[in-house]
């Protein structure tokens, strides 16, 4: 049966298919006149087969049997519901016709059927189906009487013929009385309802949600007017799946689930989804994508004229997704400004604690009044602690203005044609004594033909620096520490290279990020702000230039910086990293190389 009824539905004409009744009113014909017509036709083989010759009455029947499928093929082709059922009328009366022929002709009391088709009519039409059906009735009557004149029926002409012919055409008049009184009342009973629902779509077309009603399969039967502002079409355009075609492809599960949830669940169901279109304002627009917040309950479908199950309500919510996604960012840069400031006052205190606790204990030794134990040697040893100590805290206050004027947008460069490679030889011979005390070997490589490059002589001093200084932080006593320039097209790439450590690919991605530091400041060995290569990325940005990191635990790591020849030509603060995780060394576990963009 539900192949039937999706059959009969294929072939609804179009005309019929905007109108809810309409549409379930040729439903209805055309299911009712294929089980008839087509089941009848089913058999006659088989009866055919038995009775062995066709005769008049079964040549009849099988014409009866025709014509509702005639009449179907009409109504599919045509949307005349009118033609089709005065076909079908005549169908039925041929019908009642032949069978009065074999039992008694005008004496039969299956001529009383007769007063059925009218009847019948009243069910897929008003008073002009009704009135055409009895016109046909009364034909077939007549033409039962001339019939039975010219002796093709069988019986008597006799009273009781005459009687129930009579009685046939009094029947038929008084089932068209009775029909057109009942139709009356329809008719007011539809005026009725047509006002309601006259009344009841006003209201929902000057509503701002969209309001959809579904059948049990999830396909529209309604939509108001908010369609063309929520969805980009006209109601009739969201009918079938026209809803569904413009819910977003990856919204599109989350939409069904919610529908199925309110037809097969508990009755409600709430779902928030985008919905994507093109405006349909004749103007050419980009794709207008907006956030819909659903709630979809069941309806009792039994009495609902077009299968409406299910009730939908949609509501936008863009503004409302927007704010809440700010809110989201905000308070995500909320938490990580909250991180940033613990991590600095832990970083901080550490890094000026040390330093100023020899400054104070040594300036308290030196200013005791019995201090004459203390000889000229131990006085200028602690003298030299308290110097370095202050250093040290200059170069922090300094980082930390430095990383304060990068981030504002106040760090100010004065470009000149330098030459990196006199740089990196100053800044190796500031770094020499270190270098030597801890036992590791530097190397400097220059590539031939430098260009010289536009830049701020302090600011790339630092850079190189503060490299240097890493590199050799983290490299054990016997390890190699390599500063390489080298000319590559338009750029030219400063590198420095270590043998130490190295960096996790876990905290490759946080490189860069103010007070960051591969250990916690509680558990390293190593003194710093983790400031430097944060300072790094910031005074590359403002040389246009870019910034690659690769590193492997135990293998060492490799931080370049490329800065173009002729100058920035696009300034990009801070600079991006780009990092690579090595691969381990032989003995060591084995893994993909990892690259990670931070």
């Amino acid at each position: 049966m539900t192949a039937l009824r999706t059959q009969a539905a294929a072939l609804v004409h179009a005309s019929a298919r905007a109108d809810a009744g309409e549409r379930l009113r040729h439903e209805r014909f055309v299911l009712s006149r294929l089980v008839i017509g087509g089941g009848a036709l089913s058999l006659a083989p088989a009866y055919l087969a038995w009775r062995g010759a066709i005769g008049a009455f079964e040549a009849t029947m099988i014409v009866a049997a025709a014509l509702p499928v005639l009449a179907v093929v009409l109504l599919s082709h045509t949307g005349r519901l009118d033609i089709s059922h005065a076909i079908s009328a005549a169908a039925l009366s041929l019908f009642i016709l032949a069978l009065a022929g074999v039992t008694g002709g005008i004496s039969s009391p299956l001529l009383l059927w007769l007063a059925v088709v009218p009847v019948e009519a009243a069910f897929f039409g008003g008073r002009g189906f009704m009135l055409r059906a009895g016109w046909v009735a009364l034909a077939a009557l007549l033409a039962a009487l001339g019939l039975q004149q010219l002796g093709l029926f069988t019986g008597t002409g006799s009273w009781a013929g005459e009687s129930m012919s009579m009685l046939v055409l009094a029947a038929i008049c008084q089932t068209l009385v009775a029909t057109a009184v009942l139709m009356r009342r329809r008719q007011v009973e539809v005026r009725e309802h047509r006002a309601s629902d006259a009344r009841a779509q006003l209201l929902l077309d000057h509503v701002g949600d969209l309001v959809t009603w579904h059948d049990a399969n999830g396909a529209v039967v309604f939509a108001n007017a908010a369609a063309r502002t929520l969805a980009g079409a006209e109601p009739r355009d969201l009918l079938g799946r026209g809803l569904l075609d413009r819910v977003h492809i990856a919204d599109r599960p989350l939409f069904l689930k919610a529908l199925n949830d309110a037809a097969h669940g508990e009755g409600a169901a709430t779902a928030c989804f985008r919905t994507l279109f093109v405006p349909q304002d004749g103007e050419a627009r980009l794709p207008v994508s907006l956030w819909l917040e659903m709630q979809a309950y069941r309806t009792d479908a039994t009495g609902s004229a077009d299968g409406a199950a299910i009730v939908c309500v949609m509501r936008d919510v863009t503004a409302r997704r927007a704010f809440d996604d700010e809110r989201e960012r905000d308070h995500a840069e909320a938490l990580r400004a909250n991180d940033v400031k613990g991590r600095f006052l832990a970083t901080v205190s550490h890094e000026l604690r040390t330093p100023l606790n020899a400054i104070i204990g040594f300036s308290e030794m030196l200013s005791g009044e019995e201090n004459g134990w203390i000889d000229s040697a131990k006085r200028l040893e602690y003298a030299r602690i308290i110097h370095a100590s202050g250093h040290h805290l200059l170069e922090v206050v300094n980082t930390l203005l430095d990383i304060s004027k990068i981030e504002s947008g106040a760090m100010a460069i004065e470009r000149e044609p330098l030459d990196l490679a006199a740089i990196a030889r100053d800044c190796c011979a500031l770094m020499a004594l270190r270098i030597e005390g801890g036992g590791i070997a530097l190397e400097r490589v220059a590539g031939p033909a430098l260009p010289l490059v536009e830049g701020d002589r302090r600011a790339l001093k630092q850079v190189v620096l503060n490299l240097l200084s890493n590199a050799v932080k983290f490299t054990q006593p016997g390890g190699r520490v390599t500063l390489a320039i080298v000319r590559d097209g338009d750029t030219v790439d400063l590198s420095v290279s270590d043998t130490g450590i190295g960096i996790s690919a876990a905290d490759l991605p946080r490189l860069g990020d103010p007070f960051f530091q591969v250990k916690g400041p509680y558990e390293r060995v190593h003194e710093g702000t983790g400031l430097g290569l944060s300072v790094v990325r910031g005074l590359v940005g403002l040389h246009g230039g870019r910034l690659t990191v690769e590193s492997a635990p135990g293998v060492g790591t490799r931080v370049s910086v490329r800065l173009p020849v002729s100058g920035a030509a696009g300034i990009e603060q801070p600079a991006k990293i780009v990092t690579f995780a090595r691969a381990p060394r032989r003995g060591l576990e084995t893994k993909e190389p990892l690259r990670l963009t931070a």
